[in-house]
């Protein structure tokens, strides 16, 4: 599997920023004095620079590289512009970027640098630096049990003993997560040495990028109904009579907490492989064209932290209904930024 993995140092970005600068803005390029405070200065044409650059281009080393190029331009003066280099800027990391006011270019030959008098955009170019494999994520199946709690409490401190036993995960293996997360800037510490996130929107953020739904086991299949509410009364009913405990996620569970549109496919957790009985009672077809019904096994329990019941009905987290419609058919984009919205705005 490729993923977003850059291998390339942060020197050879700084010697390669000032090419680049000069090739998109078309405009001569200087470097200033160095300084303690920023990475690099760099006059372009009547536009002066503070350049930040990481190599790992995930959410939070982007998040604290934007942080830094605003202090450095600040320190520069009014008409610095902040600038954040990296090898590939992912779709996170561009909103990161674009939030905190602050221009990117990455050695893909992607950029969205905003100055006076100048605009430079190049989005779509592909990640050059895409190696095989999968990196340890603080977000794997287990591992993101801890960011579950962190999101479903954000303002609480946590003891690391007290998430160990929340999430029964050894509480060696707490302290490794937590200390990667503290070192991708995700989470900050107490007095205390007690824990929570540095950002809960970041946190959730840098979750989504690297979610996979397609990690879970999906049965796709097909249940005659006019819409989807009618097929969640139908399943709801169905796993009630089987004994079959079920929570909704996805485009359903999104309608119940935070209503925006009307939906075709119901996405549901289960805990157990689904029985005859229970297909038989909806009159199930397995049929991944045209399916209206996606039966899932969870890679984690996790998944199921924080659910609550809205009308009766089962439903996983606001924050796993979030990350679990990444990808989706349907107005699943659409179904995210409504639920962000209304359930998922902190400050």
């Amino acid at each position: 599997m490729a993923i977003l993995v850059n291998m390339v140092a942060e020197s050879d970005i700084l010697d390669r920023v000032p090419g680049l600068l000069q090739e998109l803005a078309g405009l001569p390029v200087e470097r200033a004095d160095r300084v303690e405070w920023a990475d690099l200065i760099l006059n372009v044409g009547p536009h002066v620079f503070a350049v930040e650059a990481k190599s790992d281009s995930r959410a939070g080393p982007v998040s604290q590289a934007a942080q830094s190029a605003l202090a450095a331009a600040k320190r520069v003066g009014a008409r610095a512009v902040p600038l954040v280099a990296v090898p590939f800027m992912g779709e996170v990391g561009r909103g990161i970027c674009n939030r905190a006011g602050v221009s990117f270019v990455d050695l893909s030959g992607n950029a969205d640098i905003k100055a006076r008098g100048l605009r430079v955009s190049v989005i779509g170019r592909p990640n050059r630096f895409l190696q095989r494999g999968r990196p340890p994520s603080v977000f794997a199946p287990k591992s993101s049990r801890i960011s579950r709690l962190f999101l479903l409490d954000p303002k609480r401190w946590w003891r690391q003993s007290e998430l160990s036993v929340k999430a029964n995960l050894d509480p060696g293996y707490v302290s490794k997560i937590c200390r990667r997360m503290d070192d991708d800037h995700l989470i900050e510490r107490d007095a205390d040495v007690a824990v929570r996130p540095r950002d809960p929107n970041l946190l959730l953020e840098a979750w989504r990028e690297e979610y996979d739904f397609g990690r879970h086991s999906i049965r796709e299949g097909h249940v005659t109904a006019r819409t989807g509410e009618e097929l969640v009364r139908r399943l709801v009913d169905a796993c009630r009579e089987t004994d079959c405990s079920y929570t909704l996620t996805g485009l359903a569970s999104a309608w119940l907490l935070a209503p925006f549109a009307g939906y075709r496919l119901v996405t549901v957790y289960i805990n157990k492989p689904p029985s005859n009985e229970l297909l038989s009672n909806l009159k199930w077809y397995e049929e991944k064209r045209g399916a209206n019904l996606w039966l899932v096994r969870p890679n984690d329990e996790g998944v199921l932290y924080g659910g609550e019941s809205v009308n009766g009905i089962s439903c996983v987290s606001p924050v796993q209904a979030y990350l679990d419609l990444k990808g989706m058919p349907e107005r699943s984009d659409e179904a995210a930024e409504q639920l962000r919205k209304e359930s998922l705005h902190w400050q």
